[in-house]
């Protein structure tokens, strides 16, 4: 499977309203990093509450691996398709949104945290993006 995270923009037709809402879904779930925020809430239950520069070198790998996974997986060797820049941009962005929301590093400094304030980012920020972004042309 080539590029399996890749957002194509859809041909100019008019899409009906399931099929809008499709491709609305698709590109959603391709921008949300889950595969790495998962990795994230694995790796930092084994960190002890104490160990906070653990917290953050484990916070700066995962989001090192993220870049690593989505350049990979929006390039198109096959077709000589670069990675696609914003949606590698948004799920980095998302990535440190879901950390903030988790508590992470966040949570060791004083008034930094706030849980209600990156619920309505990750919601913002999750699900307005594909709204605008459609994708690049093949």
């Amino acid at each position: 499977m080539s590029a399996p995270l890749r957002i194509d923009k859809k041909a100019t037709k008019v899409m009906g309203g399931d099929e809008a809402f499709k491709d609305y879904l698709s590109r959603l779930i391709k921008m949300i990093p889950a595969e790495i925020v998962g990795l994230y809430m694995i790796v930092t239950g084994f960190i002890p509450e104490d160990e906070h520069t653990w917290l953050l070198i484990v916070t700066i790998i995962c989001l090192i691996f993220l870049i690593i996974v989505r350049v990979k997986a929006t390039s198109d060797k096959a077709n000589n398709l670069p990675p696609q820049q914003f949606p590698i941009f948004v799920a980095a962005i998302a990535f440190v949104l879901w950390v903030y929301w988790l508590g992470g590093p966040f949570k060791h400094y004083e008034g930094v945290h706030k849980q209600f304030v990156a619920s309505v980012l990750i919601v913002l920020w999750s699900f307005i993006i594909p709204v605008f972004y459609k994708g690049s042309v093949s």
